[in-house]
């Protein structure tokens, strides 16, 4: 791909997150709802590698300004959005009320103590995060070079941790599926739209993606489950989960067993 090419497709889908997360930031504070937050969470995840792919477009220190407010909305929102997870989750168990009722609960205090940390974006951050189109060749090459550094670095990652996936501790687990985000979403950033729709990398990246999230969100759910007191209906649910969890640990092996071949050279 030519740089300029790959700038411009950059700049305009960057654009387009920097331009819908203050938004979603405030309906999250006003609403609070399960939906919002996630959405939110998503578009910053994204913003975030843009910004980081796309650095020599910005300011220094609008990319310091816009990291620590990046992470203090990710802090007020991930206990959210974790027990978020365990309530959808003992829905679709058709837990009784009583439980979610507790859960949800327990996710409404959480969500009103760290609401105040949802603030927009500095003032005029939004602005100086915005690459000028006209100084374009003056970066353009840079982001190439870069975006083909971080994919390399993805995949000698995912390479060298990928055959003891399951001897890694619970970060590193955590830590080799974020690396599998980030390559997706690098791929879904630069590639061309009609490409992308038949990409078979990204579809395997996604299936590792979300295989190993359901691993990580069953965690959550079974964290969440100790809370209750114990009962026999706690019970039922902790053997229900324990299904789940062997089931997805399988859909696991088979999803890193057909993203293998695509980490070679």
């Amino acid at each position: 791909m030519r740089p300029e090419r790959m700038a411009h497709r950059w700049r305009r889908r960057h654009g387009k997150w920097l331009a819908v997360l203050p938004e979603l930031v405030r309906q999250s504070r006003r609403r609070g709802g399960a939906e919002e937050l996630h959405q939110a969470r998503v578009t910053l995840r994204r913003l975030r590698l843009s910004v980081r792919l796309g650095r020599a477009a910005f300011p220094a220190s609008a990319i310091v300004r816009f990291r620590s407010w990046a992470a203090q909305v990710a802090r007020a929102t991930s206990p959210v959005r974790d027990l978020d997870i365990a309530i959808e989750w003992l829905r679709a168990a058709k837990a009784g009320p009583a439980l979610v009722k507790e859960c949800l609960g327990r996710r409404n205090s959480v969500w009103r103590r760290r609401r105040a940390l949802l603030v927009p974006p500095p003032h005029r951050l939004p602005a100086h995060l915005m690459a000028q189109g006209g100084e374009m060749k003056r970066w353009a090459a840079a982001l190439a070079k870069r975006y083909a550094r971080m994919e390399a670095r993805c995949r000698e990652y995912l390479r060298t941790h990928l055959p003891r996936f399951f001897q890694l501790a619970e970060e590193d687990r955590h830590e080799f599926r974020r690396r599998v985000r980030r390559w997706r979403y690098l791929r879904e950033q630069m590639l061309p739209t009609r490409i992308l729709e038949k990409d078979v990398l990204c579809q395997r990246l996604l299936a590792v993606q979300e295989a190993l999230g359901e691993i990580q969100n069953l965690d959550l759910v079974a964290s969440a489950l100790q809370r209750f007191s114990p009962s026999t209906e706690r019970a039922e649910l902790q053997v229900l989960l324990a299904h789940q969890q062997r089931y997805q640990l399988e859909a696991s092996r088979k999803a890193l067993a057909r993203l293998k071949p695509w980490l070679r050279g």
